[in-house]
């Protein structure tokens, strides 16, 4: 058996303590962008090592990070399934699982590089980051729930939510993969990082982790997934 020889995360000159969710106090490890929800990158001099410290990993909420009871919390797979099933965190750390090294770099770092400006958090630099994942292939869960042909994409809904722009109804965070992506086994429905169960504001209990995926974009604190129906 190969084992692993991995570099140890590591950072000059940081607290090695768990950093806090919301509220983030000052100083922070991490570089705030924003504060409401909380944006914040990696600081660069701060690396010293190709894998980065969860306390420094950058962190981009679409809206504020939520508390989760994991006692209370499960996983509801259903739509284009011949059988749905809900899945509490116990019955998913039981299934087998895959480690695995990603980098994510959010789709708008060194957004304050661009000329013209344009809208949205002005990342310099830090928005990428790269940790060891620990979860379920997202394809393990898709099979026993018996994907249907008619199935094209899959869709994932945070147990975070908000007002997209201000006054408009408030809906939970959702995005979607394409299935090819979905399936693919290096997909996974992550719930360690970096040797330590995820932290509030990488999604725990579980968060999906495609590493074909490009964006950046995750869900925060996974609450369900469903098979879409292509038009």
């Amino acid at each position: 058996m190969k084992h692993c020889t991995c570099t140890p995360a590591e950072a000059a000159g940081f607290t090695e303590d768990p950093w806090h969710t919301q509220p983030h106090p000052q100083p922070a490890t991490l570089v705030t962008i924003d504060s409401d929800p909380f944006v914040g990158e990696t600081p660069l001099t701060a690396i010293q090592s190709w894998l980065t410290p969860n306390s420094l990993y950058y962190a981009r909420n679409h809206f504020a990070t939520p508390s989760i009871d994991i006692s209370e919390w499960s996983l509801l797979i259903d739509g284009q399934v011949s059988r749905p099933i809900e899945l509490s965190y116990s019955d998913i750390r039981e299934l087998p699982s895959r480690t695995l090294p990603v980098t994510m770099e959010c789709a708008g770092n060194s957004r304050v590089d661009l000329s013209p400006p344009v809208q949205g958090n002005k990342f310099r630099g830090g928005a990428v980051s790269t940790a060891i994942w620990t979860g379920v292939p997202l394809k393990t869960m898709l099979e026993q729930s018996a994907l249907r042909g008619v199935a094209k994409e899959v869709l994932f809904e945070g147990a975070d939510k908000g007002e997209p722009e201000p006054g408009r109804p408030v809906v939970p965070y959702q995005r979607s993969l394409p299935l090819d992506v979905a399936l693919h086994p290096d997909t996974l429905l992550a719930y360690e990082m970096n040797g330590e169960p995820l932290p509030d504001d990488h999604g725990r209990p579980l968060s999906p982790n495609p590493p074909k995926d490009t964006d950046g974009r995750r869900e925060e604190s996974g609450r369900g997934v469903r098979e879409l129906q292509g038009k």
